[in-house]
């Protein structure tokens, strides 16, 4: 519906809103049943779907907005420039990546000094094939991307060399990426 303004999707996309607010665990975030417990990774999908709908024009509350605040600020560290994926785990890059992006679509400015010293932490560890970890850099290319200027420049000179180095030159999977 965002993308067509197709007034025949409209309410099926806000059902989808209405779910996922439905589906929002007291302490503010998402896991993978309806209102039981939260995690730092279903959040962050949940947060996008709902930044989504708040661009296309659905109805989102702020209440449930001010909610997931509450439960990042229970997985943050460093003052929230530091992500985990539960209370009380350690800190990980991929979780960081993840919850500095919600902090962004939730608000955050880019200024702001918790999103500063995070994406230096995400920066300084940009893709390496010796340790593949795409998920983390999905949300480490989309947080970089959003957050512009240096970090984006930073994190693009790498990914735009690193990315097109690895994938198969060769044979029938020519121009994809081995699975492992």
């Amino acid at each position: 519906y965002g993308m067509t303004k197709d007034e025949a999707f409209k309410p099926v996309a806000q059902k989808a809103i209405d779910y996922a607010l439905f589906a929002q665990a007291p302490e503010g975030g998402w896991r993978y049943e309806p209102k039981i417990d939260s995690d730092t990774s279903v959040t962050g999908w949940f947060v996008m779907a709902l930044q989504s709908g708040m661009m296309a024009g659905l109805d989102v509350p702020s209440p449930n907005v001010s909610l997931t605040d509450k439960f990042l600020d229970s997985v943050q560290q460093n003052g929230g420039s530091h992500y985990m994926y539960k209370p009380g785990m350690e800190q990980t890059l991929t979780m960081t990546a993840e919850g500095l992006l919600c902090r962004m679509y939730l608000g955050w400015k880019h200024d702001d000094p918790r999103l500063t010293t995070g994406m230096d932490y995400v920066c300084g560890n940009t893709i390496n094939y010796g340790d593949v970890n795409v998920y983390y850099w999905y949300y480490a290319t989309q947080v970089t991307h959003h957050m512009e200027g240096e970090p984006w420049k930073k994190w693009n000179n790498v990914m735009r060399q690193v990315i097109p180095q690895n994938q198969t030159k060769t044979g029938k999977e020519a121009g994809s990426w081995a699975p492992d």
